[in-house]
């Protein structure tokens, strides 16, 4: 695998500190950096300055929502290219189907075993080279 001239930029948006603190260091084992802030409205607030290759957000949070975030996302030209990896406990096939009805470009049910986070990560990113 070849590396990229410069580190993928990654925000990580979730709710629960227990969750974000998993997910954040299973990336940061894997050498990525990523951006780290805890609600969908945050998350929209970092957007114009990182410019992220990928968002990996929460569904279920107080506020905006992780659909929200990634319809909003989806919906600006600056952002539209932005890949949009969901997670969820939520995990009928309404509740992925309406996650990728919102853009997202995948959609993974909690728990989630860190090897596949990485997993899905890489193969979003490689999607973007």
């Amino acid at each position: 695998m070849t590396r990229p001239e410069r580190p993928a930029r990654l925000l990580l948006v979730e709710d629960d500190d227990d969750i974000r603190a998993l997910f954040s260091a299973t990336l940061h084992r894997a050498g990525y950096r990523p951006r780290v802030v805890s609600s969908g409205q945050q998350a929209l607030d970092q957007v114009d300055e990182l410019v992220p290759d990928l968002v990996i957000s929460d569904v279920s949070m107080p506020g905006l929502s992780g659909l929200d975030v990634c319809r909003t996302l989806k919906g600006q030209p600056r952002t539209a290219g932005t890949a949009v990896l969901l997670v969820s406990a939520l995990s009928s096939q309404q509740d992925r189907e309406a996650g990728l009805q919102a853009g997202a470009d995948d959609y993974l049910t909690k728990p989630i075993r860190p090897s596949l986070l990485l997993e899905r990560v890489q193969s979003l990113l490689g999607a973007l080279a």
